[in-house]
């Protein structure tokens, strides 16, 4: 298996275009110039996740219309995650209460291999992550880029998004 493709977008921000091995004719997407709203069907930590990135990802310049689906998956398989392990972690007591409780508390006795949603919580956990990557978004795929600040702002985009102070 060979190395993975990288967008000549990710390779201009990285320093690590050359024009000899360039593709001629490589589609070249129309970019977007706001910041589209989160489909309808994805959860609440989805939608948040969704207009943090794309917020980030507009900013630099590197969102097109067609990566919007990859987009979508990125914030799904988050929202997927979350919301097993929030239905893992906050367990309802006879009465209706709700006690927050850590994966480990949860998993205390039980065999890890035949929990159904504790397997469907990491792989939504190896998918994000691996989107991620593709979005050049985690810390590894992220320490190779190299920006100027003028180009690239340093900002708290969480902070921007949610506006919290």
């Amino acid at each position: 298996m060979g190395r993975p493709r990288i967008p000549t977008a990710l390779k201009l921000a990285k320093g690590t275009f050359r024009e000899d091995r360039a593709p001629r004719n490589e589609p070249n997407p129309r970019k977007l110039e706001s910041v589209p709203n989160p489909p309808g069907h994805l959860n609440k930590w989805a939608k948040m996740m969704w207009r943090i990135v794309a917020k980030y990802l507009l900013e630099h310049g590197i969102l097109t219309a067609l990566d919007l689906y990859s987009l979508e998956i990125l914030c799904e398989q988050y929202g997927i995650y979350r919301e097993l392990k929030d239905a893992m972690t906050h367990i309802e007591q006879p009465g209706g209460e709700r006690i927050k409780v850590s994966v480990a508390q949860y998993m205390k006795g039980r065999n890890s291999q035949t929990m159904p949603e504790y397997a469907c919580m990491r792989g939504a956990f190896e998918r994000f992550t691996a989107l991620l990557r593709e979005f050049g978004l985690s810390p590894a795929s992220r320490n190779c880029l190299d920006v100027t600040d003028k180009l690239y702002k340093t900002r708290n985009l969480v902070k921007d998004v949610l506006e919290i102070d």
